[in-house]
């Protein structure tokens, strides 16, 4: 295996701290993989795929199970078979066992997303088998089954809190190169445990989309969401109020405060951030409120738009002030998807140009399994975040 990918492989492992957990996930990812693989061989030896109007002497007929040896101990694989028995598969030959070098290939394909370019260099490189690049998208396709499953699974009826944030990308459309939004959606349920709900892409961020985005968490099930949080996105207020009327939004106040200072010089950055942390940092509304027209005296007649954009968007600034420490915590910044975010980056910032939305999604898809372990967990002190909940929304926990 070359130096690159022997980083890249290191990098996966390093995301994975547990060693139960990483061990349980390498052995999902092999035999998904290899029976992907197996498929796509078969797909190439038949000369058509499964579904295809084809007629032909030879089809597909059902499968086989085999009992691979691998260096972590036996694996049980299902191996397609055609009728007239002449399949000959490469990635797991006849009375051989599987190769170290084959698992690191198919660990990288479906946990790091390498492009199809590499998979057939590394393929090539490693065992001088040619797998063209029309069957390494049949490989990848796979995964688009998986995605459905996921994006479609059914939800839970209660989620104290979501996030929403998006994660932009050039994805090609049309003959042109546009920027799209993914926007993934992160909550936490009624006994603390953090997933991600929903990755979608999009490619304008408007009412529309946001609607489409949360009538899908209705449709799969979700009956209530308390605290919706996320940066001032346009067209967000009108799409709850529609779907989730009675969620309290939550604008996050890390982003308004950068916002404040894109029209604030530089010379006064530092008095006005004295003004912007007394209200933010306030014991509760009626203070903060005060603290706001401190602000406001100070600084509206030379910075009337920073001004302006904490009065405008106050009802959802403030929401945060009127719950306890534990709760505002929680609430009052988007960090926590920002954090996920920043790890997809690290995964997926090769990929300059998508050549179209499915490739965006496998990719995102595949960078967000590898860094499961950053996002699905249990929030530290839930117990206590629960009780005050609890009290705040007595008919609707």
């Amino acid at each position: 295996m070359n130096t690159e990918l022997e980083k890249q492989l290191e990098a996966l492992i390093g995301e994975i701290k547990n060693k139960e957990d990483f061990e349980k996930v390498k052995e999902q990812l092999l035999k998904r993989g290899i029976e992907s693989l197996l498929k796509a061989e078969m797909t190439a030896h038949l000369g058509f795929g499964k579904g295809d109007s084809v007629i032909a002497s030879n089809q597909r007929n059902g499968f086989s199970e085999k009992t691979i040896k691998t260096q972590d101990g036996e694996q049980r694989i299902k191996i397609p078979r055609d009728r007239e028995a002449s399949f000959e598969p490469v990635v797991v030959p006849k009375h051989q066992s599987i190769s170290q070098e084959l698992e690191d290939c198919i660990q990288l394909l479906y946990a790091k997303g390498m492009s199809n370019s590499d998979i057939i260099d590394f393929i090539e490189s490693t065992y001088g088998v040619h797998y063209s690049t029309s069957q390494v998208s049949i490989i990848t396709n796979q995964l688009l089954e998986d995605i459905k499953l996921w994006q479609n699974r059914p939800l839970e009826d209660v989620y104290p809190i979501i996030w929403i944030d998006a994660i932009h990308y050039k994805i090609r459309q049309e003959g042109k190169v546009i920027s799209k939004a993914c926007m993934i959606v992160l909550g936490v349920n009624t006994e603390g445990q953090q997933d991600i709900l929903s990755m979608s892409i999009v490619e304008t961020e408007k009412a529309a989309a946001w609607m489409s985005i949360l009538d899908d968490l209705r449709l799969r099930g979700v009956k209530d969401i308390f605290f919706l949080c996320s940066d001032n996105l346009s067209g967000l207020d009108k799409a709850v109020e529609a779907i989730f009327p009675d969620s309290i939004r939550q604008i996050c106040i890390v982003h308004q405060i950068r916002n404040s200072l894109k029209y604030v010089s530089y010379k006064d950055r530092k008095a006005i951030m004295v003004d912007i942390k007394a209200i933010y940092q306030a014991d509760n509304e009626e203070f903060a409120k005060e603290a706001f027209e401190v602000f406001k005296q100070n600084w509206e007649d030379k910075y009337l738009s920073a001004v302006k954009s904490w009065e405008n968007n106050w009802q959802n600034l403030s929401t945060f002030l009127n719950y306890p420490k534990e709760i505002r915590k929680l609430i009052y910044t988007t960090n926590i998807i920002e954090s996920f975010n920043a790890s997809l980056r690290k995964y997926t910032r090769n990929k300059k140009v998508f050549p179209h939305d499915d490739a965006a999604l496998k990719s995102i898809y595949l960078a967000a399994q590898s860094i499961r372990k950053k996002w699905k967990k249990t929030r530290f002190k839930w117990g206590q975040i629960y009780n005050q909940l609890y009290i705040c929304f007595p008919d609707r926990l």
